[in-house]
């Protein structure tokens, strides 16, 4: 089953992220801002849940811009898969969640964003449609 995370899942979803950056110190899940993106109408934590136990999650931000006249496009990060639990199409299912919900808004694309490092991911994103060369992503933190 496919929902919106609730505060209640913070621990499970610190063990997914810790698989998606097992050695970043600065990871935070604090269940105030699981609840903040629940309330907000354009940003979406989801989660893939089977008999109480979260299999995969993703983040869907729902951006606005000048471009392409009214119509939004959705941007996906943070996309993990239980590391006991991929090849059972849990990701597909969340991306093809994510499609349903973004065309349902009229987005004109979906982007995606994954560390440089995560070959075996691209292969995932690209049988799921997605096209690596079209675009180069640039990040600064702050």
């Amino acid at each position: 089953m496919i929902r919106e995370a609730e505060k209640t899942d913070r621990d499970q979803l610190f063990g997914l992220y810790r698989m998606l950056v097992p050695t970043s110190k600065k990871m935070k899940v604090f269940e105030e801002q699981i609840e903040k993106i629940r309330m907000d109408p354009t940003n979406f934590l989801f989660v893939y849940e089977e008999e109480g136990e979260l299999l995969g999650t993703l983040t869907l931000n729902i951006c606005l811009q000048a471009l392409h006249g009214l119509r939004p496009y959705g941007l996906v990060e943070n996309i993990i898969v239980h590391e006991n639990h991929r090849g059972k199409h849990i990701g597909s299912a969340l991306l093809q969640h994510v499609e349903a919900y973004c065309v349902s808004i009229d987005c004109h694309k979906i982007m995606l964003l994954s560390n440089a490092k995560r070959e075996r991911a691209h292969i995932f994103f690209e049988r799921e449609g997605y096209n690596g060369s079209v675009s180069k992503g640039f990040k600064k933190y702050l």
